[in-house]
C-alpha cells in the first residue's frame, strides 16, 4: 500500500515535471525570424504592453486589468490558428494543446495566487502563438 501511494506520488512529480519542461522548451526554441510585434500590431494584442506594464503594476486591479487583456490576446490569436485557413497546421498539434494548457494552468496560477510570474508565463504563451501565427502566414505568402 505504501509502495503503491510512493509510485503515484512519484510517478506524478515525474509527469508535471515532463510537462513542465516540455513547456520550457518549447517556449525557448528559437526561430527563424521574430513574426511578434508584425503580429501584435496587425492584430491590435496587447500582451507586449502587458510584458512592461508587469514592471509597474503594484495593485491587485492593475494586475486583474493585464489578466483580462491576456486572455484576450489568448482567445483571438487561438481562434486565429484554429480557423484560419492558412494557419491550419497539424504538425505543431501537440505543441499547440501542450500551451493551451500551461495557458490554463497559469491562469488557475494566478487566480489563486495573483503571482506576476503566473502573467509572465502567459505572455511568453501568447508571444509564442503569435509568433507561430506569423510563421505560418509567411510560409502561406510564398
Amino acid at each position: 500500500m505504501i509502495i503503491s501511494a510512493i509510485l503515484v506520488i512519484v510517478s506524478t512529480g515525474l509527469l508535471l515535471w515532463w510537462f513542465w519542461y516540455s513547456c520550457r522548451l518549447i517556449l525557448n526554441s528559437p526561430s527563424a525570424r521574430d513574426y511578434t510585434k508584425e503580429v501584435a500590431q496587425a492584430n491590435e494584442l496587447r500582451f507586449l504592453e502587458v510584458q512592461q506594464d508587469l514592471v509597474k503594476a503594484s495593485e491587485p486591479r492593475q494586475l486583474h486589468s493585464l489578466e483580462e487583456k491576456l486572455k484576450r490576446d489568448y482567445t483571438l490569436l487561438n481562434y486565429l490558428l484554429e480557423h484560419g485557413p492558412a494557419f491550419l497546421a497539424k504538425t505543431d498539434r501537440l505543441e499547440h494543446r501542450l500551451l493551451m494548457l500551461h495557458f490554463n494552468l497559469m491562469r488557475a496560477w494566478y487566480a489563486l495566487s495573483k503571482s506576476r510570474r503566473a502573467l509572465q508565463e502567459m505572455t511568453q504563451v501568447i508571444g509564442y502563438f503569435a509568433n507561430k501565427m506569423g510563421e505560418r502566414c509567411a510560409l502561406a505568402a510564398k
